[in-house]
């Protein structure tokens, strides 16, 4: 079967891709999830953490703390909100590229426009409405994969998100650490970055049309129902329960990587340290992605690749648990990176093929990212009182055990091999 520079075909838009997308729309595609992760978590780690000590001295951590909170509770109504409506898109160039260039329109203006917030209520209001672009573009980037990618391709296409999920943050962290290292600049550099690189899947693929009579009812009731309705399904709760346990294990091991360095491993400079982890990190998870997306769909075998990857993941934790030497949290960084480079990009193609209803595919979706965005926000909380009543031990360990449960989750998935 050909390969095609984008999917769109003379085909329902609900029905299953056949046609194989070629190296310009993942190259479109990758390119917009790396300008949209470049922006988030380099703005998210640097820049914000600076501009929050600017603007509030000592109260910068609370306020950097609200700041996110606030761009958080964004994030899950308006992803889930843009799936709905993108679901209903009639435009020509298919359901989800218009949806993905009003998120970079918006993600570039308040990403850049971000640097010129000088209260605390101005970083609030500007960094949610960044965050309302950046939900536009996860919401119809993450749909595209069911609507234009066929089953058998998109464990492959889905590594390179994993790729852009590590490696865009990595390059932007070193672009406003040593590029660019003044705020407002570095603000509108990534802005820059999220605007420029969402253009070419935007505007240069098209993908398949939905028609009127596809046009699936929307009301308030469907909308609230919507939520809650995918779970109903068996095989899509047993994946979201996966993929909510392995993004908090994930987030365990390296939101207080920098505490851990410092106050359980004492390495000398923890700032160093924990740049050399997410460097090995990022290595582990490109190395990872590829040829395990290659192979499940050679295999359409995806369980049981997530299920290594998710164990994998798990014995990172186990590593930093009782070995408190930074060579070992090396060794660590890496499996982390195998693990969590396999798994996200084996889990994503398993996701799309458990999707209840073709017409809810960008709502159904964005309950899965649900998912992805609660275990960071419960990450804080879980793993302060974790470490101040057992230590870092006891939370390294809860590391291993949240992978382990991710793992267990995946086996009752029947529609899935």
């Amino acid at each position: 079967m050909g390969m095609t520079d984008n999917a769109a075909s003379p085909r329902s838009a609900l029905t299953e891709p056949t046609v194989r997308v070629g190296r310009r729309w993942i190259s479109a595609w990758t390119a917009a999830l790396f300008g949209m992760y470049m922006a988030y978590y380099a703005a998210a780690q640097i820049v914000l953490p600076e501009q929050a000590e600017a603007v509030a001295g000592d109260g910068k951590v609370a306020l950097l703390a609200i700041v996110t909170g606030v761009a958080s509770i964004v994030t899950i109504i308006v992803v889930f909100l843009s799936g709905v409506l993108s679901d209903r898109t009639l435009s020509r160039r298919g359901r989800r590229q218009p949806w993905v260039l009003t998120g970079a329109v918006i993600t570039g203006v308040f990403v850049a426009g971000q640097g010129f917030a000088t209260t605390a209520l101005a970083m609030v209001a500007v960094w949610a409405l960044a965050n309302v672009g950046i939900s536009l573009m996860t919401a119809g980037l993450f749909a595209a994969v069911p609507d234009e990618v066929p089953v058998t391709q998109r464990a492959y296409v889905s590594s390179f998100y994993s790729n852009a999920v590590a490696v865009g943050p990595l390059v932007g962290i070193a672009l406003v650490s040593v590029l660019v290292t003044d705020i407002q600049p570095g603000f509108l550099l990534l802005g820059l970055f999220a605007l420029v690189l969402g253009l070419p899947y935007a505007l240069g693929t098209r993908g398949p049309q939905l028609l009127v009579a596809e046009r699936p009812p929307l009301s308030i009731r469907s909308t609230l129902v919507g939520i809650v309705a995918p779970l109903r399904h068996a095989d899509f709760a047993w994946a979201w329960s996966g993929r909510f346990f392995i993004q908090l294990s994930n987030a365990l091991a390296q939101v207080f990587l920098y505490f851990y360095l410092q106050d359980y491993v004492h390495y000398a400079d923890p700032e160093i340290g924990t740049l050399i982890l997410v460097v090995v990190y990022t290595v582990g998870v490109v190395v990872a992605a590829l040829p395990c997306g290659r192979i499940s769909d050679r295999t359409m075998k995806r369980k049981r690749m997530v299920v290594i990857a998710s164990v994998l993941q798990g014995l990172a934790g186990l590593i930093m648990a009782f070995l408190p030497f930074f060579p070992a949290a090396i060794v660590a960084a890496l499996v982390l990176g195998l693990g969590y480079g396999a798994y996200a990009a084996v889990d994503q193609a398993l996701v799309t093929q458990v999707l209840p209803h073709p017409e809810d595919r960008g709502k159904d979706l964005a309950v899965i990212n649900i998912a992805n965005v609660l275990p960071y926000a419960a990450t804080g909380l879980i793993g302060g009182t974790v470490i101040s009543l057992f230590g870092y031990p006891t939370l390294m360990i809860l590391v291993l055990v949240t992978a382990v449960i991710a793992a267990l989750t995946v086996w009752p998935i029947k529609a899935v091999q």
